[in-house]
């Protein structure tokens, strides 16, 4: 019995799927460069002419991958700047939000920031990403929130978007720096790290909630 339009395109979803899981898991402990599409398809498991059938080359598994990580990471600025409430209310869902994002995406980060340090901004930019036009989304949606913060009081009086590079640095350098310990770390503690960069002054007791 011939396979119905639905059941194919689930298969091939799936299939895809698989092929950017083996991928981000292979360049984030192999590296990019080192890795070869052969390597892909195996860690898949599947046969390289398979792959291509999904695939026209490694290239475009990894703009795949960039893409879905980009997307994400912007998703999450957008669904901080939307939320009611207050500037307090808003850096602290930010901050378990981005943690639960990084915990899913470690392969994600270390693939990201391995390709800045070997091929740069100009490399990513060869495969379509403008790394300035990306950051300036994310400052876009989060420079009112930390604008808002600061005003309450909440934050160090630093021009919202320092505050912003501050935030993404700290998450960013724990990732490429301590990759393989990042995964373990608790919560509190980086949460902790970043209030007092920011400059968090905690909830005084007569402030309402």
């Amino acid at each position: 019995m011939p396979r119905s339009r639905e059941l194919s395109e689930q298969m091939r979803t799936e299939s895809r799927g698989r092929i950017l899981q083996a991928a981000s898991k292979v360049f984030a402990a192999e590296g990019y460069f080192k890795v070869k599409a052969g390597d892909i398809a195996r860690a898949a498991g599947m046969s390289q002419g398979n792959l291509y059938w999904y695939f026209d080359s490694k290239e475009d598994v990894l703009k795949a991958i960039l893409a879905d990580g980009f997307s994400a990471l912007h998703g999450l600025t957008a669904e901080i700047a939307a939320l009611p409430g207050t500037g307090r209310e808003k850096v602290e869902a930010l901050i378990e939000r981005t943690w639960d994002l990084y915990q899913q995406r470690t392969e994600f980060t270390t693939i990201l920031l391995s390709l800045m340090a070997h091929g740069g901004a100009a490399f990513l930019k060869e495969l379509g990403f403008d790394m300035l036009a990306i950051g300036t989304g994310f400052h876009v949606n989060l420079g009112p929130v930390f604008e808002q913060a600061r005003a309450e009081g909440v934050l160090a009086d630093i021009e919202p978007n320092m505050l912003v590079a501050l935030y993404y640095s700290l998450f960013n350098g724990l990732a490429i720096t301590y990759a393989d310990l990042w995964p373990t770390m608790e919560f509190s503690f980086v949460r902790e790290a970043v209030l007092r960069l920011l400059g968090y002054r905690k909830r005084a007791d007569r402030e309402p909630r």
